[in-house]
């Protein structure tokens, strides 16, 4: 009997002192708990703070102002320096990237003052989320990086891509835009631009060559038709003097027989271009229908 109660006894006590412990290691850890929660907030309090956000919003308008600021910088000096306008538009682009990388460089160093070890982790944990989450306009971004790097085109080009032919008028990160012949506006993904064929008219020079087409009858005399059009073509004053001029003749039979007249020129500036077509037609139409080549 006195074994038993011995034993009861001592059964009681373990339990007892398990339990005790078990309290202390509940508490332990509950303080544990607190104590990295409230570490985890004063370190996102010191990083997220109310001036750090202040700041930031700050720096990010004064930066988007000062861009403002040079686009109209670079605006004026293409009005004042009209011979060297292409030279002028393709550094607008490539100065707009590096005042928004020095400027979002500072604000990280300077409010955050991370770590190289920080640096190497956020970096690679960001790349892996911005990889899944964002690939569309990663694809847009590096797309503009190659554009800029690699010079198929540059602002004031004028180029023909997926069907939209006009002047290059901005090259952005995201996307690249284009004033078309009839003053539209079209903007177009850098992702979709750097996977497409692109027709470049006057590769980064200001002049560029115009093609106009002329139809006239069949039977014509060739040699006062050639001196017609090259005086047309001469006689314009958006024509570059120091390129040459080209007249070709073709004979067509698919629909109604008749006589395809090219004249190949250059304009001063690309931006002529429909200009020139207009002007050389013109001419050379009234210069036609005066000599009887055309009938009323």
């Amino acid at each position: 009997m006195k074994r038993i109660v011995v034993f009861l006894l001592l059964s009681i006590s373990t339990i007892i002192y398990a339990q005790q412990e078990t309290v202390e290691d509940v508490q332990e850890t509950v303080e544990d708990v607190q104590k990295n929660v409230g570490d985890t907030i004063n370190n996102a309090k010191e990083i997220i703070s109310f001036t750090k956000i202040l700041t930031i919003l700050v720096v990010l308008l004064l930066t988007f102002g000062f861009i403002k600021l040079l686009n109209w910088f670079f605006k004026n000096m293409v009005k004042n320096f009209n011979r060297h306008r292409l030279k002028i538009l393709r550094i607008q682009p490539v100065v707009n990237i590096l005042v928004w990388t020095l400027a979002i460089y500072t604000l990280i160093m300077t409010l955050f003052n991370p770590s190289a070890e920080a640096i190497y982790a956020l970096m690679g944990s960001s790349a892996l989320a911005l990889g899944f989450a964002m690939q569309d306009i990663l694809k847009n971004v590096f797309g503009g990086l190659l554009i800029i790097l690699d010079r198929p085109f540059q602002i004031g080009d004028r180029i023909n891509i997926k069907g939209n032919y006009g002047e290059v008028v901005n090259i952005g990160l995201r996307n690249t835009q284009i004033n078309t012949l009839d003053d539209n506006l079209v903007t177009i993904p850098n992702s979709a631009i750097i996977s497409d064929n692109i027709s470049n008219a006057n590769s980064g020079a200001l002049d560029c060559m115009v093609v106009v087409n002329l139809w006239l009858p069949l039977h014509v005399n060739v040699n006062k038709v050639r001196k017609i059009t090259h005086e047309a073509a001469i006689t314009s004053r958006y024509l570059n003097i120091d390129k040459p001029v080209t007249i070709l003749f073709f004979d067509h039979f698919d629909h109604h027989p008749a006589t395809k007249v090219v004249v190949k020129a250059y304009v001063l500036d690309a931006r002529y271009e429909k200009l020139f077509e207009a002007d050389v037609t013109e001419a050379a139409k009234k210069a036609f229908m005066e000599v009887g080549i055309y009938q009323k």
